[in-house]
């Protein structure tokens, strides 16, 4: 496959990893650990818009941590603090272990079960809007499914394009197009180990996926 040929085949890949939906009125925000700052700026976004007062942001050191040199959630809570002051600090709530998406929820709700029980009483049986970093946005979305199956997601990933991650990752030294046929075998193959939500690839996605694969 030619290089004009594959960028575009990793664009596809990309525009369906990268889901995106319209806002809504929920009971929490989550957002999901990774070096784009973009996250945390989204989940600032989304409270000041009205749509909810809860901001939960979990993430320790794994493999979307990068250069941040301390855990994402932290990160992401000094991020907010410092650019977003107007927000109080006692609508922030981090988890700072979790290395992986199954753990950002376990211990995220095991967080919520002892010390916020109102707010995990609410999220149980309510909506959440989630903020992951876009090319993860999918996965992160079938996992919730997975362990929170009572619950409502909204996928709300910060406004972005393929060009301009690649470009935020080539600046942490990072091939995003080389990471993405990886996330979608992800989701191909997750299910049977129950880690995520089964969900078939779409035809034409299965394909591009398999030529990207070949090469």
């Amino acid at each position: 496959m030619q290089e004009n040929s594959m960028h575009e085949a990793s664009k596809k890949l990309f525009e369906y990893l990268y889901l995106l939906e319209t806002a809504q009125q929920a009971d929490a925000i989550i957002g999901f650990g990774h070096f784009d700052l973009k996250i945390p700026e989204r989940c600032a976004q989304l409270y000041k818009d009205g749509f909810a007062k809860q901001i939960i942001l979990t993430g320790g050191i794994g493999a979307g941590t990068a250069d941040l040199g301390m855990p994402e959630a932290n990160v992401f809570k000094e991020y907010i603090i410092q650019n977003d002051p107007q927000i109080p600090e006692t609508s922030l709530i981090t988890e700072n272990k979790s290395t992986n998406t199954g753990e950002n929820l376990r211990f995220t709700i095991a967080i919520l079960k002892e010390n916020y029980p109102a707010i995990w009483e609410k999220i149980e049986f309510g909506k959440v809007l989630i903020v992951a970093n876009p090319f993860r946005q999918r996965r992160v979305y079938l996992t919730a499914r997975k362990i929170l199956p009572n619950t409502e997601f909204i996928n709300c990933p910060p406004p972005t394009s393929f060009e301009a991650e690649y470009e935020l990752f080539n600046s942490k030294g990072q091939d995003l197009a080389a990471q993405i046929p990886g996330e979608v075998k992800r989701i191909m193959e997750y299910p049977a180990n129950d880690w995520i939500v089964n969900e078939p690839l779409p035809t034409v996605i299965k394909e591009t996926y398999e030529q990207l694969n070949a090469n």
